[in-house]
Protein backbone atom coordinates (compact mmCIF):
# COMPACT_ATOMS: atom_id res chain seq x y z
CA UNK A 1 0.00 0.00 0.00
CA UNK A 2 1.40 3.36 -0.86
CA UNK A 3 1.63 6.11 1.92
CA UNK A 4 -0.63 8.69 2.06
CA UNK A 5 0.43 12.17 1.63
CA UNK A 6 -1.59 14.90 3.58
CA UNK A 7 -1.26 18.38 3.04
CA UNK A 8 -2.52 20.85 5.65
CA UNK A 9 -3.39 24.34 4.18
CA UNK A 10 -3.04 27.05 6.19
CA UNK A 11 -3.62 30.62 5.58
CA UNK A 12 -4.85 34.66 5.64
CA UNK A 13 -8.60 34.73 5.08
CA UNK A 14 -10.94 37.45 3.80
CA UNK A 15 -13.12 38.02 6.65
CA UNK A 16 -17.04 36.72 6.03
CA UNK A 17 -16.33 36.63 2.28
CA UNK A 18 -16.97 32.95 1.19
CA UNK A 19 -16.41 33.49 -2.24
CA UNK A 20 -12.82 35.06 -2.37
CA UNK A 21 -11.87 32.63 -0.01
CA UNK A 22 -12.79 29.72 -2.33
CA UNK A 23 -11.27 31.49 -5.18
CA UNK A 24 -7.81 32.06 -3.47
CA UNK A 25 -7.85 28.32 -1.57
CA UNK A 26 -8.71 27.21 -4.96
CA UNK A 27 -5.25 28.48 -6.46
CA UNK A 28 -3.36 27.10 -4.02
CA UNK A 29 -5.21 23.75 -4.12
CA UNK A 30 -4.47 23.86 -7.80
CA UNK A 31 -0.84 23.89 -6.88
CA UNK A 32 -0.74 20.92 -5.09
CA UNK A 33 -2.29 18.83 -7.60
CA UNK A 34 -0.75 15.48 -8.04
CA UNK A 35 1.36 15.95 -5.03
CA UNK A 36 -1.00 15.41 -2.17
CA UNK A 37 -4.28 12.66 -1.50
CA UNK A 38 -5.54 14.68 1.25
CA UNK A 39 -5.74 18.67 1.90
CA UNK A 40 -6.78 19.39 5.01
CA UNK A 41 -8.39 23.13 5.07
CA UNK A 42 -8.87 25.23 8.74
CA UNK A 43 -12.47 24.91 9.93
CA UNK A 44 -14.57 27.75 8.79
CA UNK A 45 -11.89 28.43 5.63
CA UNK A 46 -14.84 30.55 3.96
CA UNK A 47 -15.91 32.70 6.51
CA UNK A 48 -13.71 33.10 9.32
CA UNK A 49 -14.90 32.95 12.67
CA UNK A 50 -17.68 35.31 12.62
CA UNK A 51 -20.37 35.89 14.97
CA UNK A 52 -22.46 35.44 12.42
CA UNK A 53 -22.51 32.37 11.86
CA UNK A 54 -26.12 31.89 11.00
CA UNK A 55 -26.54 34.62 8.41
CA UNK A 56 -23.11 33.31 6.83
CA UNK A 57 -24.02 29.24 6.79
CA UNK A 58 -25.02 27.44 4.17
CA UNK A 59 -26.55 24.28 2.97
CA UNK A 60 -25.14 20.70 1.97
CA UNK A 61 -26.14 22.48 -1.48
CA UNK A 62 -24.89 25.48 -1.62
CA UNK A 63 -21.85 26.74 -3.07
CA UNK A 64 -18.92 25.94 -0.85
CA UNK A 65 -20.01 22.58 -0.69
CA UNK A 66 -19.81 22.40 -4.59
CA UNK A 67 -16.83 23.82 -4.79
CA UNK A 68 -15.54 21.10 -2.55
CA UNK A 69 -17.04 18.97 -5.45
CA UNK A 70 -15.29 20.51 -7.94
CA UNK A 71 -11.78 20.97 -6.06
CA UNK A 72 -11.82 16.68 -5.21
CA UNK A 73 -12.63 15.65 -8.85
CA UNK A 74 -9.60 17.93 -10.53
Amino acid sequence: MPDLRVTLVQSMLHWEDAAANRAMFGQKLAALKGTTDLIVLPEMFTTGFSMRSADLAETMEGATVQWMREQAAA
